[in-house]
């Protein structure tokens, strides 16, 4: 008993549970708040029109042309 109470459980056990508990565990939920802090941000870039999205292509498209003929003239 001795061995187990004192040994494995007070010096072993405990310090990797704290750990798993305040540093693995702390660092999910952190990325998982992220995660859900980022959504909450983005979500309206999402509307669903496919002219909304084909617009935002076409502009793309024109910008990065207007770089290339800059760096290339």
């Amino acid at each position: 008993m001795f061995v187990t109470k004192k040994i494995i459980f007070q010096r072993i056990s405990a310090p990797s549970a704290w750990f798993d508990k305040h540093v693995v565990d702390a660092t999910m939920n952190g990325v998982g708040n992220g995660t859900v802090w980022i959504s909450d941000k983005i979500k309206g870039l999402q509307s669903g029109r496919v002219q909304d999205y084909a617009m935002y292509f076409l502009g793309g498209v024109v910008v990065i042309t207007g770089i290339f003929w800059y760096m290339f003239n």
